[in-house]
């Protein structure tokens, strides 16, 4: 039994933590150490900037470094991560020498979970699929002695992909007609099959926190004058089917050195 649980998020740009930051805070609340680790600052040639008097091109990276900063602030986790590579460009890295980066930092925080992108990028984002391909890689190597150098092995329990359902494109009009221009392809959000979600942890109490965290990212959105919230959250879907939705955040967990027991509400369930 370790002495600690810890939980470390790896994701691609500052803001795609929102996909589990409920997950975050709660753990936190809890009293774990939570980690955000961010492959790139935000700042690619097809970053868009929601009001240019929040940032330029030259200021954008260290801008949106500060953003993520005030996001893991906000849900309790620790000061981001950031593993250096360049935006629109993370693709290009060879996976098995990012993957040893990311070992190396498994052995030096030793999370007992693991979150990071599902193979499928969330929209086909390469970025997303590329962080999900060495995350992954990353996850095995750091347990194996020759995976990484200079740090003592360590086997994180579980390692699970953010996924949303796919039946929710057709139920919430902003992820159904959200389409993002990246490198020239026009991208809209895919889903997960619903069968394939392994993990659905209640969120509600935490969602007014996730929210206010997703704010802190505003070069990122655009937000409802009403509401104050970022847009994408905005939504016409009337409860209780509102609170089924955005109430819980889901997961396909892709590898357990645990076993697996059916359907999860917790990410350290078996732990």
């Amino acid at each position: 039994m370790p002495d600690r649980y810890a939980i470390l998020g790896i994701f691609a740009h500052p803001d795609d933590e929102g996909s589990c930051s409920g997950c975050l805070a709660k753990y936190a609340a809890h009293g774990l150490p939570v980690y955000v680790a961010c492959a790139t600052r935000g700042d690619g040639i097809d970053a868009k900037i929601s009001d240019p008097a929040l940032a330029t091109r030259e200021t954008l990276a260290e801008v949106r470094t500060r953003e993520l900063a005030c996001t893991c602030a906000k849900l309790g986790a620790q000061p981001p991560i950031f593993l250096g590579y360049q935006d629109g460009e993370v693709d290009q890295v060879p996976v098995e020498t990012a993957a040893r980066a990311v070992a190396d930092l498994i052995r030096e925080l030793r999370p007992q979970v693991v979150i990071t992108h599902g193979p499928e990028g969330g929209y086909g984002h390469p970025d997303h699929i590329a962080v999900s391909a060495f995350a992954t890689r990353g996850f095995v190597l750091a347990a194996d002695p020759a995976g990484a150098p200079g740090r003592p092995p360590f086997a994180p329990a579980k390692l699970y992909y953010t996924a949303q359902p796919r039946s929710f494109l057709e139920k919430v009009p902003g992820y159904r007609d959200r389409r993002a221009d990246i490198r020239g392809q026009v991208l809209a959000f895919v889903g997960v099959p619903d069968e394939l979600i392994t993990t659905e942890v209640p969120i509600a109490e935490w969602m007014a926190l996730k929210l206010e965290a997703l704010s802190c990212h505003r070069t990122q959105f655009q937000f409802d004058p009403e509401t104050g919230q970022p847009k994408l959250f905005a939504t016409t879907v009337p409860e209780p089917q509102r609170s089924q939705i955005f109430g819980y955040e889901r997961f396909v967990l892709a590898q357990s050195r645990l076993g697996r027991n059916g359907k999860e509400t917790d990410l350290l369930a078996g732990l």
